[in-house]
């Protein structure tokens, strides 16, 4: 029998039941979809780092001598270790690609790992193995031959195989700002087949049983200066950014899954206590029939159980297999695995068990009130509701008031809870558009930001690394540019390291810094800057103290913080040449900036970059931040749709006795619908504005999340705003006009009847 009345109450109360059910659908699809892609991801990260035995700590030297070697070998915590010789090469082809040649001697740490062709072979002298995502964009094939040039150094090989290295998961070119594999690669190569018989070895892989901190500490007591650099796997760049990437999905499946819970929750208690409400009397009658308190309870807490439990288990089973397919096409045109599937995490089942055990708990709690009752109470009518005169309701301008407004207002006192759940779930609403379109703004600032708020020029001249002193100057005359030197650096604050950019050029035009406002300003000629995000990461601020040193340079330095400025990509310090040779530096340009449209070729550099090619670089970047913000929208406006219908329905049965008396007084339709309109567009209103301030943080905490590389601006502009308060306020009005058409439809005397009985 109680069967039955379930299945009864299911029909009659159809649109909010649909609507429980569909965000409960859509919050495990939100937080099971990205998180099954996220755990993919991370999955096969840490499947390729196993399989290529990835290295826990890079040391590089230009004193890697045997003694230093048995040194490092002869820690208690050394478990294995590599030498490598690692070298920039430029392969002989249109465009000059880059390759960065691995010469090994065992190939045990951060091994190559073999897609096609044959496995290295270390006695092999006229073969060399490739990038395959290089292979690809160029289209060579194994059997093919290729030429390398290094200084004074050629090397020509015959292609023996192509793989994938753990070390270039994320790969980019000093030619370009995201990765681009016609430009770039990696190539692998056995000592033997080098031309230089007694191989200078420049690095050491190491695995360690240390976490890499306390290690450091063993290395500096026992090699001391003989190494340039020390490289944690925690700060190896491509490390660090694919990382980054899955920190930030991370984040928003965690997020986005929130607001349909709470909006899901609220909704279901406010549905069950009116049905209960409601069915008051068939309640008491039960209970004179026999049934337990119990059995009552059971059954009413069923209602929220099989209704989110039916939810859960279908985005279990949809989600996984749909939303990662949606990222997976983006992430691999930047990043590098041997596979991309999705993955699982025993969270997706914990949190779908946790929203079905407090789904029906809310069940419980609405039924709590009624069923506790005893027969004789519950037989009984309930009182109606009574909203006593406030302190605004005795002013003289609520009496001024007309009674559309004034009747709202004290149908919200009455309905408290029901207006704080539109209010809520149209603060949801708000939330979600408000982030994405936030985040679509700041890919827009992060574009004009830095090409054209402060990198000013037209052209970019990559210059090679042997280049003389007359090319440099040639160019530089020819251009009319500006030198620039771009080295990385590592920077030590207390216990803090980070790897970040070291920015060395005059005061110019061609590029003009700026602060997080993104108004140019000057940074001190004798001084040195510190970018925002960098100052943050770092803990400092200006006036502090920080140490650094160029990556290949053992020679550590410490300077005050004398600025702190904004940079959207580019993070690190910036000084000018007369401040880096103070420091005892020499300033080796890079690359050269001009306002000319450079396409000419010349001698010492090695590419040129226009701005039409950095901006297109940029975009390609950007897609996969585009794609999040498109995943943002579409469950902002599902959302949005789902709550406003289930609430709009719902306000409109809750108010069903009040309409029927107003037709009975004589209002008609118009009437009534103007006033139940009015009453949903306040709430909204309201819920918006709550929202903004709320998104805004929202924004910020997923903006954090982006990575060490980038700083996003979260500047609301007035469109993001009016956009998102049209979607909000339109999606409202519309459903609720939608729903209002009801009224015509309202049987006064019937309407009466089921509120009396």
């Amino acid at each position: 029998m109680l069967f039955k009345t379930m299945i009864r109450d299911f029909k009659e109360h159809k649109m909010q039941f649909i609507s429980i059910f569909l965000m409960a659908f859509l919050a495990i699809v939100a937080f099971s979809g990205i998180g099954a892609e996220v755990a993919g991801v991370s999955q096969s990260l840490t499947s390729f780092y196993d399989d290529t035995n990835f290295a826990d700590v890079w040391i590089y030297s230009d004193h890697l001598d045997n003694n230093t070697l048995e040194k490092i070998n002869n820690i208690s915590s050394t478990t294995q270790t590599e030498r490598q010789l690692t070298i920039p090469t430029v392969a002989d082809m249109d465009d000059d690609p880059s390759i960065t040649l691995h010469v090994i001697e065992k190939n045990t740490i951060s091994k190559y790992y073999p897609v096609d062709g044959e496995d290295i072979n270390l006695d092999d002298k006229d073969s060399i193995w490739l990038d395959k995502r290089f292979t690809d964009a160029r289209g060579l094939k194994i059997g093919d031959k290729i030429k390398l040039k290094s200084n004074n150094i050629t090397i020509e090989k015959t292609i023996k195989g192509t793989g994938y290295s753990p070390e270039y998961v994320y790969s980019q070119s000093s030619k370009s700002i995201v990765p681009d594999f016609n430009l770039h690669g990696f190539a692998y190569m056995s000592n033997k087949a080098f031309p230089i018989d007694d191989v200078p070895y420049n690095v050491v892989l190491i695995k360690t049983s240390d976490n890499t901190s306390t290690y450091q500490e063993k290395i500096d007591e026992n090699i001391r200066a003989n190494y340039t650099t020390y490289l944690p796997r925690k700060d190896q760049s491509s490390h660090v950014q694919i990382n980054s990437e899955i920190e930030q999905h991370e984040m928003m499946g965690n997020m986005m899954p929130v607001i349909f819970i709470v909006v899901s929750l609220l909704t279901l208690l406010t549905t069950m206590t009116r049905m209960v409400n409601h069915q008051r009397t068939q309640i008491g009658t039960l209970k004179a029939l026999g049934f337990t308190n119990k059995r009552l309870y059971i059954h009413y807490a069923s209602y929220g159980f099989m209704l989110t439990t039916l939810g859960c288990i279908l985005a279990l089973i949809i989600a996984p297999r749909t939303i990662p397919s949606m990222f997976f096409p983006s992430m691999s045109s930047f990043y590098t695995l041997p596979q991309w599937k999705s993955g699982f995490n025993i969270t997706f089942i914990i949190v779908s068990l946790l929203l079905i055990l407090v789904s029906t708990l809310f069940s419980y709690i609405a039924t709590r009130n009624i069923v506790s009752q005893s027969p004789s109470s519950t037989l009984q009518p309930q009182a109606p509701k009574f909203s006593s005169r406030s302190l605004l309701d005795r002013t003289t301008l609520f009496e001024r008031l007309g009674f559309n407004s004034r009747w709202n207002i004290r149908d919200i006192k009455r309905n408290k809870l029901r207006s704080l759940v539109v209010i809520v779930c149209v603060m949801g609403c708000t939330i979600l558009l408000i982030s994405a379109f936030g985040m679509d703004d700041g890919m827009h600032d992060l574009s004009t930001w830095q090409y054209g708020g402060i990198n000013n020029y037209n052209s970019q001249i990559v210059l090679e690394e042997n280049i003389t002193s007359s090319q440099l100057d040639k160019i530089t005359s020819s251009v009319n540019g500006l030198e620039v030197m771009s080295k990385p650096i590592e920077i030590k604050v207390n216990d803090t390291k980070k790897t970040v950019n070291l920015n060395v050029y005059n005061k110019s035009d061609y590029i003009t810094p700026t602060d997080t406002h993104m108004k140019k300003i000057n940074l001190p000629s004798d001084g040195v800057s510190l970018t925002v995000k960098t100052a943050d990461i770092l803990g400092v601020k200006k006036g502090d103290n920080i140490e650094w040193h160029l990556y290949g340079d053992d020679k550590w330095v410490n300077t005050t913080v004398d600025e702190i400025y904004a940079d959207p990509a580019n993070q690190g310090i910036t000084i000018t040449p007369s401040k880096l040779e103070d420091l005892g530096f020499n300033f080796t340009p890079t690359m050269i900036v001009t306002d000319m449209k450079v396409n000419d070729s010349y001698d010492g550099a090695s590419s040129v970059n226009t701005m039409d090619d950095l901006l297109n670089s940029w975009n390609e970047l950007m897609d996969n931040a585009i794609l999040l913000v498109a995943v943002f929208l579409i469950l902002a406006v599902c959302i949005s749709v789902v709550m406003l219908y289930s609430l709009g329905i719902l306000a409109f049965c809750e108010v069903e006795r009040d309409l029927a008396t107003l037709k009975v007084l004589g209002f008609d339709s118009k009437s009534i619908r103007r006033l139940f309109l009015t009453q949903n567009l306040w709430l909204s209103i309201v819920g918006f504005l709550l929202g903004i301030p709320l998104g805004y943080q929202v924004l910020r905490v997923m903006m954090d999340t982006a990575g060490e590389t980038f700083y996003y601006p979260i500047n609301y502009s007035l469109k993001t705003i009016a956009l998102s308060f049209v979607i909000t306020i339109v999606l409202s009005f519309v459903v609720n006009f939608l729903i209002s058409r009801n009224i015509n439809d309202v049987d006064m005397v019937e309407s009466l009847k089921k509120q009396r009985e």
